[in-house]
């Protein structure tokens, strides 16, 4: 399913985690590193936050095995997704959830389905795999250890710290431990005691975790990461959370279209008269009553199957859903990397059951139905695949169903700025620069930033659009009057625009806010000098030569005035 990605680049996060981290690129000596800081520390040195050692772990090895080579990072997500696949089979088989054929054709449908693209096609997302597979490995041995082998309750606890330093959701899978106890027993004594290596290295975890990182940190989330940051009123944002669990559902019904950002303004704010809000609060209440009716039942194997696949679909869910606490991100198609198992668990099963009611003994109709859902996706898969093999790819791929992403459209933007100024080929250089004005133009749109304004301004620079270079950084300017280099590029621009008089002005402000500055002390003399005024032009010169007396610019218009 994922041969087609072994020839594609680093993508996204991947440069943060992988070829700009300075603990990955340090290689063997930098895997210790990894366990004493943060998960985003390598790049930004910062203790606050993500805590997933593992991964980095992996990718450190990688490097100083391989160096920067992404077909091996590419090789090694497709063949842990695939070892995945066959640890689940072998977990969930021995619980027996369902008959063989049947868990077989589950797995089938949850192999191939494309909402997992983000997670096997970008190698940083091997943090989730890393963390179902060692969570189900521990699940496997936890399952098998109740039969009175204390060694493999003992390793199913070592496996699900590697799970929970793999990525911290894995937290939430706690109570599937003594639920499957429960299955086994039927005793909450016996299950709760069954459980205490995954409690133990749930502790040691925490441990670990609040040592090497700052929990109380300050941590400002900007719109671009998180849209539910924004300023509304809290039932705006709760129903909004709402209908996120909505789309979540959907996206897995119907994984389309996939795309790699959920941010300001993608997801918009909704009410609670919202059709999707007002759906999915019915469907969670629905099922809800049906779970509590199913714990009256809790002595039924089956009952517990059901609350099983039930909880593996929803937990993971919590950790992400910004209820309980804020997090970096709107919602990612990643999240749902697990819950997504749970949910194709519960939908094979719910079948499986139709035909056991209906003494349905055919096999051949059960495979032909799962193929007609499968093979789709497995297409699907193919082909979104193919929008990871870049940056450039995915943004200009993605960005016809993100029209109201201002990150989409600042990302790609900044991909053709890259081009314009690696370019020897001036047409090809102004295409590219334009090809990036428009696009920042249109995340300005969206949402303004001073970041936006500023970028614009020095682009049409570049193009020589000087009325384009006064509106964007006079925008700027507005927003952030302080910066020096602003006014005096402002000031060029009015010069060019042969407006001497504002050209002064500008750089006076320039030079008002940083007075040490050669270039800006410059501009402000030959403005003088253009103008006429030679008192104030031999004035100025002289305070730019007391800051820079070697620089050949300043000495050349000193010379040249009388």
């Amino acid at each position: 399913m994922y041969v087609n990605t072994l020839g594609h680049g680093y993508v996204l996060d991947d440069k943060a985690i992988i070829t700009q981290n300075k603990f990955t690129q340090q290689g063997f000596s930098g895997i210790a590193d990894h366990f004493t800081h943060s998960y985003w520390y390598g790049i930004n040195g910062k203790d606050a936050g993500n805590y997933r050692p593992i991964s980095g772990v992996s990718f450190s090895i990688e490097h100083a095995l391989f160096g920067i080579t992404p077909f091996i990072g590419h090789l090694l997500n497709m063949l842990f997704f695939g070892l995945l696949c066959v640890v689940l089979l072998k977990w969930l088989n021995e619980l027996q959830i369902m008959p063989d054929h049947w868990l077989f054709l589950a797995m089938v449908v949850f192999a191939v389905h494309p909402i997992h693209t983000e997670v096997v096609a970008n190698i940083k997302s091997r943090d989730e795999i890393y963390c179902l597979l060692f969570f189900a490995l521990s699940a496997l041995q936890f399952w098998r250890g109740m039969e009175n082998t204390a060694s493999k309750l003992v390793l199913s606890g070592a496996l699900f710290l590697l799970a929970l330093l793999s990525k911290e959701t894995a937290i939430s899978l706690i109570p599937l431990f003594p639920l499957m106890a429960f299955m086994k027993y039927k005793s909450l004594g016996k299950a709760f005691k069954a459980s205490l290596s995954s409690f133990a290295a749930t502790l040691v975890f925490l441990a670990i975790y609040f040592s090497a990182t700052d929990l109380l940190a300050d941590k400002q989330y900007h719109i671009f990461d998180n849209a539910l940051v924004q300023d509304a009123s809290s039932g705006e944002l709760l129903a909004t959370k709402i209908w996120i669990m909505g789309e979540y559902v959907k996206l897995i019904v119907v994984p389309y279209p996939l795309v790699y950002d959920y941010s300001f303004d993608t997801v918009q704010l909704v009410g609670f008269s919202n059709i999707q809000v007002i759906l999915t609060l019915i469907g969670a209440i629905g099922l809800a009553a049906f779970i509590l009716k199913l714990t009256k039942e809790v002595k039924d194997h089956k009952s517990l199957v059901i609350i099983l696949l039930t909880l593996l679909f929803i937990l993971p869910l919590i950790p992400v859903s910004n209820f309980i606490f804020t997090i970096g991100a709107t919602m990612a198609e990643r999240f749902l990397f697990i819950p997504s198992l749970g949910f194709i668990l519960l939908f094979v099963y719910s079948i499986h059951r139709i035909f056991e009611k209906r003494a349905w003994k055919n096999l051949m109709l059960a495979n032909g139905l799962i193929a007609l859902i499968a093979i789709p996706l497995a297409f699907s898969t193919v082909n979104r695949n193919k929008a990871w093999e870049s940056d450039e790819v995915l943004f200009a791929n993605d960005l016809k169903n993100l029209p109201r992403s201002a990150k989409a459209h600042h990302n790609l933007a900044n991909i053709y700025k890259a081009k314009a100024e690696n370019s020897t080929n001036n047409a090809q250089r102004v295409t590219f620069y334009e090809s990036a004005a428009r696009l920042i133009e249109q995340a300005i749109g969206i949402y303004e930033v001073q970041e936006f304004h500023h970028e614009l301004g020095l682009i049409y620079g570049e193009l020589g659009k000087w009325e384009g270079v006064k509106k964007s950084l006079g925008r700027y300017v507005e927003m952030n009057p302080n910066d020096a280099t602003a006014w005096m590029q402002i000031g060029i621009a009015n010069g060019m625009s042969q407006d001497m008089a504002a050209a002064e002005n500008s750089f006076k402000t320039a030079y008002s806010i940083n007075p040490n500055d050669p270039e800006i002390c410059l501009n402000l003399a030959k403005a003088y000098a253009i103008k006429g005024d030679l008192a104030k032009a031999k004035e100025t010169i002289m305070k730019c030569e007391a800051i820079d007396p070697n620089n050949a610019a300043i000495q050349a218009l000193k010379s040249e005035l009388p």
